[in-house]
């Protein structure tokens, strides 16, 4: 999944894998322009989580069992996925689903800690936290800039949680997937100082996405508040 995303950001890539043969990389490319990847990417995941016991993961997702499958909330929604690996749910967003799927087949474990880590603190988050402040954090502080208590109502709305005791002027938790909790700290700025936004991660994190992922993730709650505000009366 993670090189799917990278391939569909930067498709260059593929040009500077050195696994990849001439003549592959030549079909590859071909196929790429020629369909839309992510249909076939789908397709494969939803075989893989076909092949999962839905009553062995439940629990450990955070998920709730239905007769048909899971119910699985992701950033404010909810979401039926079918023993078949199909999503019922009506979404044209194909990444939605392919991170919905993703999150099941990777089959995570494990309760949350309390303890919050950043980004960079993950595996691989080193090499990725420029990219996920430029694509993740960045965004979500201009956001509450322009649209301060716009936005801080629709976090709210999504299932945001307010804190104290933190020193920041805000404090707030979202739990995006079932075991996927951030907290959220933003300090507004002022003529001497700029704002100041911070994403933080329960250290559980890691056992349920990879970092690839989580950007992902990240950017779909960015890319819903901005919509929401935008629409927002």
């Amino acid at each position: 999944m993670a090189f799917a995303i990278k391939v569909k950001k930067m498709p260059h890539v593929l040009d500077e894998c050195p696994y990849i043969e001439d003549q592959k990389r030549e079909h590859l490319k071909a196929n790429l322009a020629a369909s839309d990847w992510r249909d076939s990417l789908i397709e494969s995941l939803r075989k893989e989580v076909s092949q999962i016991e839905f009553n062995d993961i439940a629990h450990h997702l955070g998920a709730i069992m239905h007769d048909d499958g899971l119910i699985i909330r992701c950033i404010g929604r909810e979401f039926l996925i079918k023993r078949d690996g199909a999503i019922l749910t009506d979404t044209d967003n194909k990444w939605i689903k392919i991170l919905l799927l993703h999150y099941i087949r990777t089959r995570g474990k494990g309760d949350f800690t309390g303890k919050w880590i950043a980004f960079s603190d993950m595996r691989g988050g080193l090499v990725k936290a420029s990219t996920f402040q430029r694509d993740c954090e960045n965004p979500l502080k201009e956001c509450l800039e322009s649209n301060f208590k716009q936005a801080m109502k629709i976090l709210e709305r999504l299932g945001g949680k307010r804190l104290e005791g933190y020193p920041s002027d805000i404090a707030l938790t979202i739990d995006l997937l079932p075991k996927v909790r951030i907290l959220i700290l933003y300090s507004k700025g002022d003529e001497e100082f700029p704002s100041v936004l911070k994403i933080l991660f329960d250290a559980i994190t890691p056992e349920f996405l990879d970092v690839e992922s989580i950007i992902f993730l990240l950017e779909g709650l960015v890319h819903t508040v901005n919509h929401l505000v935008a629409n927002y009366y």
